[in-house]
């Protein structure tokens, strides 16, 4: 189907026309919603918001809270404007501002009245169309009805015609983007990855993801039913209501972030039938890591290949794995699909093949440009090359690999340290779930190195175990200096570590000082008071605790080889260096090495 210049609702209804009858969206417990009955909720929009005074460009925003109506809103709003999907769990304060800066001409809301998105509208005169359930109709279909005039005025311009949606992405960190997609690219991109995952309609899929993120919106649902497929519409995360689904509506694949697969794991135990019976061609991972001993398990319980993908709201899809019998490379995200893809240095310049740097891509799936900030914009492209932000590579075979995040990496002491090497190190470990590094201020460094790690139910693994494992795995240097226990790592909606909120988690100040419990007390021993001394001398006179981290307390190498010269003078005995970025680290610790260096000089001694 040629999509040049077409609107998604269109497309819709054309296909809507060919086969009235074929399901939309399975509804467990109720009758499914058909592609009739799509293409009358598209009719019924578009002549209400048209009647309305509503043009092609006007933004609404919009949440509902029932899934079906939101998926609904999402294929229909964007017959007669531009729909902005909202997250539902946002504050008052935060709808506010994110109305401020979208300027809608209306929003849209579901149940209950009370919504804070309509007290937002409220503080700035904005529209509120709202949905209700039609009774006559099919269930999930709804009607709309307006509270107020929706004629234009100028807090409302119109935007461009040919924009479908705008979607908020906040990333890990910093003010959140206002991404505008087009009917061109949203269409372009399904097409591609109908083509590039051999979709048909009788492939049917699964809702699992948020539908105002662009993996929910885009990967879940457009380009499912773009192909003519249906889809099985359940709560946002709803793992056992997938595993039932097998049985009740027959799934042929997931597309799903990595959290998702994580839970399908965890959770597939406890349906060992409808797993066996399952027929799914595939399950597609993105918005985050799987490690490969995951992949392997998920293919190994299901029966079916786990596929890559590399994305971003901004372009759509830049690389992805082949099916079977196509090659899958381990620890690749794929190859690019519709967009050119390449690798460029901080100064802009394209780097070698095999080389590691920004991963760029240009092409018909790029947007334009972010809403409301071309400062933003000016910085994220090169030329027509779109800086994505990962770090990586493109090997000899045109395979794509991450290895971080630049607005993540940690600058300790001018080596930059990627902390998602970190990561796969610390969860190669038994006894750990989930580990996340991160950086924390230091005073001569600029970073250093720490982690948050969730342990293992039952496992009793410790901070020594942890740091020894990651040292031999990575160096010395790529080590993190103390570990956290926690019972949770924050993520994103997506499901990404929020890397930045950590430290303030897992109680550091803002400047990355421990905080003043951080040591486990005084000394034990004349010999640990001994060393309190020596290093309350390096560290101006401050008290030190006996379990403190020597470079989390603002040590480095230069100060640590002096520290290691007086303790040559008062015990005569020499620590290599390296001893301090290992159990030396803390008062307790150079304690024990001091104690075994004497009781190793004392057994060698001549009798």
């Amino acid at each position: 189907m040629d999509h040049t210049g077409a609107n998604i609702a269109d497309v819709l209804e054309t296909l809507a026309a060919a086969r009235p009858a074929a399901p939309l969206l399975h509804l467990p417990g109720q009758p499914a919603l058909t592609f009739g009955d799509l293409r009358e909720q598209i009719g019924l929009v578009r002549g209400c918001l048209r009647r309305w005074g509503f043009a092609p460009g006007d933004i609404i925003a919009g949440c509902i809270d029932s899934r079906p109506h939101m998926a609904l809103a999402c294929l229909s709003l964007p017959a007669a404007s531009t729909f902005a999907p909202l997250s539902p769990s946002l504050s008052e304060e935060g709808y506010a501002a994110l109305l401020a800066r979208l300027r809608p001409k209306a929003v849209l809301i579901g149940t209950p009245d009370d919504h804070p998105l309509r007290a937002a509208a409220s503080r700035r005169g904005i529209a509120v169309i709202r949905i209700a359930a039609d009774p006559a109709a099919a269930p999930g279909r709804f009607r709309i009805e307006s509270s107020a005039a929706c004629d234009r005025d100028g807090n409302a311009p119109a935007g461009r015609a040919d924009l479908a949606y705008v979607l908020v992405t906040s990333g890990t960190t910093g003010r959140a983007k206002l991404v505008p997609l087009g009917h061109r690219q949203m269409l372009a991109f399904a097409r591609t990855m109908i083509d590039w995952l051999r979709f048909t309609p009788d492939d049917i899929g699964c809702t699992l993801s948020p539908f105002h993120l662009a993996g929910g919106l885009r990967a879940t649902l457009l380009i499912p039913l773009v192909s003519g497929g249906s889809v099985i519409c359940l709560a946002e995360a709803d793992t056992d209501g997938f595993l039932r689904s097998i049985d009740e509506f027959h799934p042929t694949y997931l597309s799903a972030g990595f959290a998702i697969h994580r839970a399908l794991l965890r959770r597939s135990v406890d349906f060992p039938e409808a797993v066996a019976r399952s027929r799914l061609r595939f399950l597609r991972t993105t918005a985050g890591r799987l490690d490969p001993v995951e992949i392997d398990r998920l293919e190994a319980t299901f029966r079916a290949p786990v596929v890559v993908g590399l994305g971003s709201t901004e372009a759509c899809g830049i690389a992805h794995d082949p099916l079977p019998p196509g090659r899958r490379k381990r620890g690749a995200v794929g190859i690019p699909t519709a967009n050119e893809v390449a690798v460029i240095d901080a100064a802009g310049s394209f780097c070698a093949r095999g080389a590691a740097g920004e991963i760029a891509v240009r092409g018909p799936l790029v947007f334009d440009g972010y809403l409301d900030d071309p400062e933003l914009t000016a910085r994220s492209f090169v030329g027509d090359w779109l800086r994505t932000g990962d770090l990586g590579r493109i090997d000899e075979d045109g395979y794509v690999f991450l290895s971080g995040r630049i607005s993540e990496l940690i600058n300790r002491g001018g080596e930059k340290i990627s902390p998602v090497e970190v990561d796969s190190a610390l969860e190669s470990l038994p006894g750990i779930d989930e580990a996340a590094a991160f950086g924390v201020a230091h005073p001569s460094l600029g970073e250093e190195l720490v982690a948050a790690v969730v342990r293992a139910a039952g496992a009793t693994i410790e901070e020594t175990d942890i740091i020894d494992h990651v040292r031999g795995a990575l160096g010395l240097r790529q080590a993190p200096r103390r570990i956290y226990f926690v019972e949770r790592l924050p993520r994103t909606e997506t499901g990404k570590v929020r890397r930045s909120v950590l430290a303030q988690m897992v109680g550091l100040d803002p400047d990355g000082a421990p905080p003043a419990a951080a040591g486990a007390g005084g000394a034990e021993s004349p010999l640990e008071v001994a060393l309190a001394r020596l290093w309350s001398t390096t560290f101006g006179g401050r008290a030190i605790g006996r379990d403190d981290n020597f470079f989390l307390l603002g040590g480095d190498s230069l100060s640590g080889a002096r520290l290691l010269l007086r303790v040559k003078d008062v015990f005569g005995l020499e620590l290599p260096i390296k001893d301090l970025f290992g159990e030396a680290a803390t008062i307790a610790g150079m304690a024990r090495a001091i104690e075994r260096e004497r009781a190793a000089d004392s057994w060698t001694m001549p009798h």
